[in-house]
């Protein structure tokens, strides 16, 4: 009989100098950066931008290695990393243009930590 050992306490979260940002807007759903991403990080949402196409979005944000394909595969320059403490303050101060996404924000464990 094996005993499998697991760490008493959790890892702490990963932080990363860099975070994804979407543009909806800009996004025509050629669907590259869901093809070319390592990590499967992405995939398409219900909703339609206003060019009549469905904008990429994070499904799990958290396996995100920050490898730059997405950003470096996009056509329309609709997806890429930005610096997390510009990003960060961007976002709190509700300075980002309409229609762009920063889905490690918006995830509920990032909403827990900022209260």
């Amino acid at each position: 009989m094996s005993v499998v050992r697991k760490p008493i306490t959790p890892k702490p979260p990963r932080t990363r100098e860099k975070v994804l940002v979407i543009l909806r807007e800009q996004c025509k759903q050629c669907m590259l950066c869901i093809e070319f991403c390592p990590k499967n990080v992405l995939c398409l949402t219900d909703i339609y931008n206003r060019k009549g196409y469905h904008p990429v979005t994070a499904c799990d944000i958290d396996a995100c290695v920050n490898c730059e394909f997405c950003e470096r595969i996009c056509p329309d320059m609709a997806i890429f990393l930005a610096d997390r403490e510009e990003a960060e303050k961007a976002y709190k101060a509700g300075a980002l243009a309409e229609g762009t996404d920063i889905p490690e924000f918006e995830s509920d464990s990032y909403k827990k930590e900022a209260k």
